[in-house]
């Protein structure tokens, strides 16, 4: 049998993946949730987990022969999840937005409605901010300022991973403190 430049991964290589991952899909579904700050019910669970496996199923598993074994399974699961996962929550959001808008909402003038907006984003922003530490709120600051990673890294005195790692623990922290009020 000739050789390829570059071997595509036999279906029977691609249904063994499946099956060594199909049943981590529910745990790695629950694992991306929370890490995301969305903490579903068991339903929604299973329904996210259905969709991702069909997800790597369909198409003769296009998207499982994504994975070029430079990590565990496992870990390739969760940042295929977590993808999709965000990007469900995204779309289920945004549609909620509107259907939850009263048809009252539309007959406010754009300026004035923008503004009161603004001044309500302020209020929960300012009562979020309360329930940081200090070291958080030093941080919500230098974001604020536009400060790069690497100037907020080099102005809390750690590393640029650090900074990275703590501006998004403190977008999730306040995307939760908000979502709670």
């Amino acid at each position: 049998m000739p050789e390829t430049d570059s071997p595509e991964p036999e279906n029977s290589d691609m249904e063994k993946l499946f099956k060594e991952v199909f049943d981590k899909i529910p745990t790695v579904v629950s694992q991306v949730c929370a890490r995301l700050g969305h903490y579903p019910n068991q339903a929604e669970i299973d329904r996210y987990a259905q969709r991702i496996r069909f997800l790597l199923w369909e198409n003769d598993y296009r998207v499982l022969r994504s994975f070029e074994r430079k990590s565990s399974p496992e870990t390739w699961l969760f940042a295929i999840a977590k993808r999709r996962i965000r990007r469900w929550l995204r779309e289920r959001d945004r549609a909620k937005s509107l259907d939850e808008a009263s048809p009252d909402s539309f007959t406010v003038q754009p300026d004035l409605d923008e503004w009161l907006l603004a001044k309500e984003r302020e209020e929960i922003l300012r009562a979020a901010e309360s329930k940081l530490t200090e070291r958080e709120r030093t941080l919500l600051d230098l974001v604020r300022q536009g400060l790069s990673i690497e100037e907020i890294a080099k102005e809390m005195k750690i590393k640029r991973r650090s900074a990275s790692v703590r501006k998004r623990d403190l977008i999730v922290k306040l995307q939760r403190i908000v979502r709670l009020r």
